[in-house]
Parts: structure tokens; C-alpha cells; sequence
């Protein structure tokens, strides 16, 4: 690392960039810390570049940070809404009731789905619970397209036989 060349860059560029930084941000403080953190950047990966790309890499280096810095200003920015509409909002969460008789649902599936032998059952949670067409289920299992259709059904009419309504 030549220390006289990025001294030299810093005298001659520092003020400039800030300057440009500052038009584009209105913020002094963080134009000082862009241009900061574009030295870094230059020390890092600029060092070895010909003497005349270190001004266009500097520019082009300050230019990212105040884009990146624009995005994530952009990310965070919210609405204030007043505390008088957020009564309104609606708690879409299912009620612990709901939540418990769907827990209990999934193990009465569980249970008759351990009477069925085990082809009809990877066949049932590939298709139904992993979402795998019949297509890629047949393929996986190396059987066919109707195989897979008629398990399907096999499970189907079990479930719909022995779970209460």
C-alpha cells in the first residue's frame, strides 16, 4: 500500500466528494463517512489501479454507498398512522380453540394414515402435504401416473370414512 499515493488522493479528492455527497444527501456528518469509508474501500481495492482510474473508482465508490444508503432509507421508510386506526386492524391469528381442534384434526389424520400401507402413504403426503404433482410423485416413486391417482383415492375415501365430520 503506498501511503504517499492515497494521501495524496485524499487531499486532493476528500473535499470534492464530500461536496458531492452533501448535494446528494443534504448531511455533512454522513458525507464524512461515506468519503471515509470510500478511502477504506480504495485502500482495500483501488491501490493498485493506474493513477488515472483512482479518481473514477472514488466517484464511482462514493456513488454506490449514497445509492445503497437511498435504498435502505427507502426499505425503513413507514407511514405514521395514528394510534386511534390501529384499534381497527383485525387479529387474523386463529384463536387458541381453533389452533388446539386443528392440532387434534392432524393427529386423527396421523393415526388413520398409519393404517394404510406405505406406498399409500408417501404417495398422500408428497401430493397432498408437499405438493408435488402427480407427474413428479410418480417419477420419485417409480411408479405410474395412475398408481399415484389411485392411492390418492385410496387414502381419500379412508379419511373420509373414519374421520368424524
Amino acid at each position: 500500500m503506498d501511503r504517499t499515493r492515497i494521501n495524496t488522493l485524499f487531499i486532493n479528492h476528500r473535499r470534492e466528494l464530500a461536496d458531492y455527497v452533501g448535494r446528494q444527501l443534504n448531511d455533512r456528518d454522513l458525507a464524512a463517512d461515506f468519503v471515509q469509508e470510500t478511502f477504506i474501500r480504495f485502500m482495500e481495492h483501488g491501490d493498485t489501479l493506474p493513477a488515472e482510474s483512482c479518481r473514477a473508482f472514488l466517484y464511482s465508490t462514493v456513488r454506490h454507498l449514497v445509492i445503497d444508503h437511498v435504498r435502505a432509507l427507502r426499505r425503513r421508510k413507514t407511514d405514521a398512522v395514528p394510534t386511534e386506526d390501529l384499534v381497527h386492524i383485525v387479529d387474523d391469528r386463529p384463536c387458541a380453540e381453533d389452533v388446539m381442534a386443528a392440532r387434534e384434526r392432524i393427529r386423527q389424520i396421523a393415526a388413520l394414515l398409519d393404517d394404510l400401507p406405505q406406498l399409500t402413504r408417501r404417495i398422500f403426503v408428497l401430493n397432498r402435504v408437499t405438493g408435488l404433482s402427480y407427474r413428479v410423485v410418480a417419477a420419485r416413486l417409480h411408479v405410474s401416473e395412475s398408481t399415484v391417482q389411485k392411492h390418492l383415492a385410496t387414502v381419500l375415501r379412508h379419511l373420509l370414512l373414519h374421520l368424524p365430520c
